[in-house]
This record gives C-alpha cells, structure tokens and sequence, in this order.
C-alpha cells in the first residue's frame, strides 16, 4: 500500500513540474536583449516570472523567446547582469527592435529598479499589461544586456502565486520549452515505474 502511496506523490509532483514553462537564454553583448511576447492577456494577467543569470556553460534552450545583436560601435565596459523592462503595442505590427522606433508603444515598466542599475536576479508578477478586451495588443517582456559581454540567464514563467486566479501562461509563450520539459519528465516517470514494476513482479 505504501508503495502505491509513494507512486501517486511521485506523478504529482511531477505533473506540477511541467505546469511552468522555463529555459536558459542568452544575452549577446553591447546592449543586445532576448524577448517573449503574448497577445494571449487573459493568460498572462495571473503570472509572474524568475529571472537569474546563470553559468556561461549552460546551455541554452532552443526556441524559447526571440533574440537580438547589441551595437558594437557603442563603447561598454564588462560586467554582469541584466535590465529588464515590459510594454505593450499593436499585435498588428510585428516589434522588431530594428522598427522599434516606428512602433507607437505603451506602458513601459521597468521591473526590480533595474532603470536605476543592472541586476543578477528579478522576481515579480507580469505588470502593465493591457486590458483583455484590447484583442489587437501584445504585451511583450525584455531582458536586456548593457554590458561589452555576452551572459546567460535562466528564465522561468509560473502562475503567480499570489493570484487565486491563476491560468496556464504555457500555451501563449512562444517556443518549445515546456515540451521538452515535459517530455523528460514522463520519461523518468516511465523508467521508476518498470524499475518498480520489476521489483514487485
């Protein structure tokens, strides 16, 4: 009995795993930024994020987010750490960060005072986002790099916990993390199961 006991908290806790969606970025150097965008505001209003910069070794997470070159010919000095900032425009015209000048934004929010100085680590729900009935917006989020070197982050999207309201934010993000989370989690879970399968039979 206490074994089945054991099995049912072990595919709880890995069903819970795959409700958040995350990876490993990278932030090319001289100003250069990831971003993720979402028309979906609905999902997103119940959400929040972690952001840390993480080992320079770790891979990195293909398809999730989208990315941008820094401007060499800007001189920076090294360092570490990341600004991060939100907004909202049109989701009838595409932001590029080369037509971002062109593009009539909204609402944009810096998020752990990181308009005042660079950070290592940013935690905070999803804020400024447009209302769900303004269908033709996109609220975008971006992680930026001020320094002359590349660095990576490891960025995690989670329903807020503080919201008692909280929607699944996966399936408006943009890329294919939460499937390979996924799908390596069932695989451990499948292996446990024929280890104990084979134990008790």
């Amino acid at each position: 009995m206490n074994i089945f006991i054991f099995i049912i908290l072990v595919f709880q806790i890995f069903t819970k795993s795959t409700t958040a969606q995350s990876g490993v970025v990278i932030l090319p150097p001289y100003g250069g930024a990831w971003w993720n965008c979402t028309t979906d505001i609905a999902a997103a209003a119940n959400q929040s994020f972690s952001i840390k910069i993480t080992d320079d070794l770790t891979p990195i997470t293909p398809g999730f987010g989208n990315y941008h070159e820094g401007n060499s010919s800007i001189e920076r000095i090294q360092g570490i750490g990341f600004t991060l900032f939100s907004l909202f425009s049109s989701s009838k015209i595409p932001i590029t960060f080369a037509a971002i000048d062109n593009v009539q934004i909204y609402n944009n929010i810096f998020y752990c005072d990181t308009y005042l100085v660079a950070v290592t680590q940013c935690d905070s729900p999803f804020m400024g986002l447009p209302l769900q009935n303004q269908t033709d917006k996109e609220w975008c989020l971006y992680l930026k790099n001020p320094f002359n070197n590349s660095q990576k982050a490891y960025v995690s999207f989670s329903p807020d916990k503080t919201s008692t309201n909280a929607t699944n934010f996966d399936k408006s993000v943009s890329g294919n993390a939460e499937n390979i989370n996924k799908e390596h989690h069932l695989l451990i879970l499948l292996i446990l199961f024929q280890m104990l399968w084979e134990y008790f039979y």
